[in-house]
């Protein structure tokens, strides 16, 4: 049966980025992605970038500096790689995982920036062949990272009920208080609109949240 709310929705997608991204340590690389670029607040999509940023900083500069081989360009590459991964974050489709999304940008930004220099990589400048592989089994993989990454939405729908969206929606999305909330719905319930945020963050932290390489839940 289809959800009454639609995650599309901007008042809906705000409530739920708002309450999702609360713990971003504890954020999935998928779960970070998802919120990154369903995010429309430019202070929330700036918190999910630094969380993005301090989880791959390190491993972007090393990619950088294996295929530049010089030190001084390295801070402006990586630079330049989380620049283009915040323009272009909702690209990520979660066929590959984030990992992957990045060392493809990052190799790119590094060949670019070397033929505008025309110089080429050194020979120790190799990178991995076949990024996404040729393979059916690869192939496979890929389409099933893919399904599963857009599955969240899909999962959001189905486990928040349509009154925990709309108290999202009007809290996060609209701003309004949760006494008038509680007021304007006429919620019976001894806590109120409160009871319905605490059952939502319930819920979106077990869609969202898990290991850091990426797993989340597969099913309703």
């Amino acid at each position: 049966m289809p959800a009454p709310f639609d995650l599309k929705t901007w008042d809906v997608r705000a409530g739920v980025c708002a309450v999702a991204s609360e713990r971003l340590g504890e954020l999935s690389d998928d779960g970070l992605m998802f919120l990154f670029g369903a995010s429309e607040d430019r202070d929330q999509a700036n918190r999910l970038f630094t969380e993005l940023y301090a989880r791959y900083r390190i491993r972007v500069s090393a990619w950088c500096l294996r295929v530049a081989r010089d030190r001084e360009k390295v801070d402006d590459l990586t630079q330049e790689v989380f620049l283009r991964a915040h323009r272009y974050r909702r690209s990520f489709r979660g066929d590959a995982r984030l990992s992957t999304w990045l060392y493809t940008i990052a190799r790119n930004t590094c060949f670019t920036a070397l033929r505008r220099a025309e110089d080429e990589p050194s020979s120790g400048a190799v990178l991995d062949a076949a990024l996404w592989g040729e393979s059916g089994i690869e192939i496979h993989r890929r389409l099933e990272r893919e399904e599963a990454f857009h599955s969240l939405g899909r999962l959001i729908e189905r486990r928040l009920t349509p009154m925990e969206a709309r108290v999202l929606a009007l809290h996060y999305g609209h701003d309004l208080p949760l006494p008038v909330i509680t007021r304007q719905l006429m919620l019976s319930n001894p806590s109120g609109a409160k009871a319905y945020i605490v059952n939502a963050k319930r819920k979106l932290s077990a869609v969202l949240n898990g290991r850091r390489s990426g797993r989340h839940l597969a099913a309703a």
